[in-house]
C-alpha cells in the first residue's frame, strides 16, 4: 500500500517520539525505577539517560532473568548515567544475587557510592555492586564504580557455591576506600567460580585491587592496577582460604598478563628518584598465601592451593613485588619488572617481633618453611631472584614520608635512573631511601635459558642470585 504524505509524516513523528522516550529520565525516583524493573519481567532493559544522575534512596534489585541496567546508546566515557547512593545508612546501589537472576547485565553506567571525605567506612552492608550469588552468566562491563561506603567497589559472591561464569571486563574501578586503618575497600572482590575478570582499570583501591576468594577455575587477566593518591595494601591478593572448600581452594585459577604499577615520583628529587605527594605505594604487588597477609595465625597451617600466576608485570614503588608464604601446588612463572622500581617501607606498629619479624622490602620474597610443591620460573634477564625470609603480615609496612626521594620516575619523566642505583634484587634498606631498579619483562616463553626453581616439600637453602639458566631442586 502506498503511503500518502500525511501517513508518512505521522509515522516519522511517532518514531521520533518513541526514540526520544527510550531512556528513563532522572525525574523517576528510586521506587519508580524499581517498579519498572519489577514490572518489566525477564529480559527487561532499564535504560537511563546519558549525562543524568539518579539519586538512590534504596538499592535497585534485579527481579528476573536476563535483565539489564545501562545507559542509552552505551557510551563509555563521562556521559554514562550515574547512580548515586544517597539513602541513609545504605551501601549497595545495585543487587543481583537472589536466585533466578542468571544473565543479569550491568553495562555502560557509573556507580557513585557517595562516601564523603570525612566518613568512616560503613561496617555493615555490601559493596557498591553486588552480583553473583546463586546465578550464572552475568555480565558487568564498561562500568565505573567508585567511593563505596562499604568494603568493595564490586563484589561477586559465590552464593551457595553455585555461582558460575560471571564476565567482568572493560570497567573503571576506583577510588575505593581510604588508606587509613580499617577504612580500606577492595576494587574487585571475586568469589564466583569459572569467572573472567579482564581488561579492567583499577586505581586507588586501598585494600586489594583484585581480591580472589578462591573462585576456582577463574581467569584474571590483562587488568591494570595502580596507585596515584592512596596506598594500596595489595595489587592482586590470593590470601583468603575461605569461603571455598577445601580451605584455600584456588584450583585452576589463573592470574596472567596483569600490569601492576606502584607509586611514582610526582615531582623532581635527585637524579634517580623523587618524592610522592601522597606517599602512595602498593605494599604487596601480588600476595600469595594467608600468612603473607595475616600475622595473627588465624588460619593455622592452611594454605592457598593450586593456582597459576604468570606473565604479570610490575613497575613503580612497592614494599614487595611478590610475597609468597603458606602456599601449595602453585605455578609462578615469567613475572617481571619493567621501567623504574623501588622497594621501600619501614616496620609499622603492627609488625611482629623477634623471629617473626618480616623480611625487609624486596622484589620477590619467599618463606621456604611454609610452602610445598611450588614451581617458580623467572625470565632469563630478570634482575631479581626470590629471596628467602619471613613473609608474615607484610601489610604492616609503612611507606616513607612523602617528601623523601624514595619513588622512582615513571616513563617520560625528567630523569633516568643512575647506574649506581641498581642493585641485585635484595631490596632496599628500610632506614634509607630506596634504590631505583630497572628490569626487562622477557618474552614470556619458557626455555632452558630461564631461571627455574622447582620446589618440593620444605626447604631452607638460600637461592643463589645472578646465575641464569640454572635449575635448583631443593628438598
Amino acid at each position: 500500500m502506498r503511503l500518502n504524505l500525511l501517513t508518512l509524516f505521522s509515522s516519522m513523528t511517532l518514531s521520533s517520539i518513541l526514540a526520544s522516550a527510550a531512556c528513563t529520565s532522572n525525574t523517576t525516583d528510586t521506587s519508580g525505577l524499581q517498579k519498572l524493573i519489577h514490572d518489566g519481567g525477564a529480559g527487561y532493559k532499564l535504560q537511563l539517560c546519558a549525562g543524568q544522575t539518579y539519586e538512590l534512596s534504596e538499592q535497585l534489585n534485579y527481579t528476573a532473568m536476563n535483565q539489564e541496567i545501562s545507559t542509552e546508546g552505551y557510551p563509555t566515557d563521562g556521559t554514562r548515567a550515574t547512580l548515586k547512593m544517597v539513602g541513609f545508612n545504605k551501601t549497595t546501589a545495585v543487587m543481583a544475587q537472589d536466585p533466578g537472576l542468571s544473565g543479569a547485565k550491568l553495562m555502560n553506567i557509573q556507580i557513585n557510592g557517595n562516601r564523603l571525605d570525612n566518613e568512616d567506612i560503613y561496617t555493615a552492608g555490601g559493596g557498591n555492586i553486588e552480583f553473583g550469588g546463586q546465578n550464572q552468566n552475568q555480565i558487568i562491563e564498561y562500568v565505573k564504580s567508585y567511593d563505596p561506603r562499604g568494603w568493595s567497589c564490586l563484589h561477586l559472591s559465590e552464593g551457595t557455591f553455585n555461582c558460575l561464569n560471571i564476565t567482568v571486563q572493560n570497567n573503571d574501578i576506583g577510588p575505593c576506600g581510604r588508606d587509613y586503618f580499617q577504612n580500606w575497600a577492595d576494587g574487585i572482590s571475586l568469589s564466583c567460580a569459572d569467572s573472567l575478570v579482564q581488561n579492567n582499570n583499577i586505581v586507588d583501591a586501598t585494600d586489594g585491587g583484585i581480591v580472589v576468594f578462591g573462585a576456582p577455575s577463574s581467569t584474571i587477566k590483562n587488568n591494570t592496577i595502580s596507585v596515584k593518591t592512596r596506598t594500596m595494601l595489595g595489587g592482586i591478593n590470593m590470601v583468603d582460604v575461605l569461603p571455598w572448600l577445601p580451605e584455600g581452594n584456588f584450583s585452576g585459577t589463573t592470574v596472567e598478563g596483569n600490569t601492576i604499577h606502584g607509586g611514582f615520583a610526582t615531582s623532581m628529587g635527585d637524579n634517580s628518584m623523587g618524592p610522592n605527594n601522597a606517599s602512595a605505594i602498593i605494599k604487596i604487588g601480588i600476595a600469595v598465601g594467608p600468612n603473607v597477609w595475616f600475622s595473627d595465625g588465624r588460619y593455622g597451617t592452611n594454605k592457598s592451593t593450586g593456582a597459576i600466576i604468570k606473565d604479570n608485570v610490575f613497575s613503580g614503588a612497592f614494599a614487595f613485588g611478590m610475597g609468597v608464604s603458606s602456599a601449595k601446588d602453585f605455578t609462578i612463572s615469567n613475572n617481571s619488572f619493567t621501567g623504574n622500581t623501588s622497594f621501600i617501607g619501614t616496620y609499622g606498629p603492627n609488625c611482629t617481633s623477634s623471629s617473626k619479624t618480616p623480611h625487609e622490602p624486596t622484589a620477590l620474597l619467599l618463606e621456604p618453611s611454609s610452602i610445598e610443591n611450588l614451581d617458580l620460573t623467572l625470565p632469563s634477564d630478570s634482575k631479581f631472584n626470590f629471596v628467602n625470609g619471613t613473609a608474615l603480615g607484610l601489610t604492616c609496612f609503612m611507606p616513607p614520608a612523602k617528601d623523601q626521594n624514595s619513588w622512582p620516575y615513571g616513563d617520560g619523566f625528567n630523569s633516568q635512573p643512575s647506574s649506581s642505583s641498581t642493585t641485585s634484587g635484595t631490596g632496599s634498606s628500610t632506614t634509607s631511601p630506596a634504590t631505583t631498579q630497572s628490569a626487562s619483562g622477557g618474552d614470556g616463553k619458557k626455555s632452558s635459558a630461564f631461571k627455574s626453581i622447582s620446589i618440593n616439600g620444605i626447604f631452607s637453602s638460600t637461592i643463589i642470585a645472578g646465575i641464569l639458566g640454572a635449575v635448583f631442586i631443593i628438598l
